[in-house]
């Protein structure tokens, strides 16, 4: 009997582990879930090649125009558009996610923005400083050949000359040091920074807008009570 309950108890054992075996090895046959493609770069570059197309055709209409001035005020833009795109991605990369976290548990205006972001800072960098800030860069480069052309006419060769070097180093050293300036400041100070970017953004997001509102309502019934509790005091 005792030998009879052992191959009983062995063909049991020997069964399970078969089992198991076939259990692996159709968790291994299983197909697994395809990755999903990664189309930044593809979506990127079209987007570069309409937003810059878009800007270019802009820049050629002030160009066009015959008020020099008209385009002056459109390089000017450029420039600054340059700059501080440039520093937005800067920001969102040397930024501490932190902070935003516990600002957009507690619903403060703004702070679900910011959160996002820096929790996609490559792709927030790669659209500003590589994209948005090398366009503007490029237009801005285009728009001054289009100034100097115009100041330029009439005047001799040698003059010509120094007007264009003198142009050309004026918009890069504008472009340059100015980025220089505001990276300097978007890393050192790079959470009030975003912050600063993340409200003007959220003025689009409508559950941002209803989270300022409730803070605007919030903020005038505190200001009623304390209005409330000096009167009360005066009189007393």
């Amino acid at each position: 009997m005792e030998k009879q309950e052992d191959s009983n108890s062995s063909i049991e054992i020997q069964k399970d582990e078969e089992i198991r075996h076939s259990n692996q090895s159709e968790k291994k046959h299983k197909k697994q879930p395809k990755k999903k493609r990664n189309l930044w770069s593809v979506k990127i570059t079209v987007v570069s090649f309409f937003v810059s197309a878009f800007i270019s055709f802009l820049s050629e209409l002030t160009a066009s125009a015959e008020h020099i001035i008209v385009t002056i005020l459109l390089l000017f833009f450029l420039i600054l558009c340059s700059i501080l795109f440039d520093g937005i991605g800067v920001a969102s990369t040397s930024c501490d996610m932190t902070p935003f976290v516990s600002m957009a548990s507690r619903k403060v205006y703004g702070a679900k923005t910011a959160l996002w972001l820096v929790k996609n800072n490559e792709k927030v960098s790669n659209v500003c400083s590589d994209v948005v800030g090398d366009i503007f860069g490029i237009v801005s480069g285009a728009c001054a050949a289009a100034i100097t052309l115009k100041v330029v006419v009439g005047m001799e060769d040698v003059w010509q000359k120094l007007v264009t070097i003198s142009i050309s180093g004026v918009v890069s050293a504008l472009t340059i040091g100015g980025k220089a300036f505001l990276k300097n400041i978007a890393i050192k100070n790079s959470k009030e920074f975003i912050m600063f970017i993340a409200r003007l953004i959220a003025v689009f997001n409508p559950d941002e807008r209803r989270k300022k509102k409730k803070q605007k309502e919030k903020q005038k019934k505190f200001e009623q009570i304390e209005e409330s509790k000096e009167k009360h005091d005066v009189e007393g």
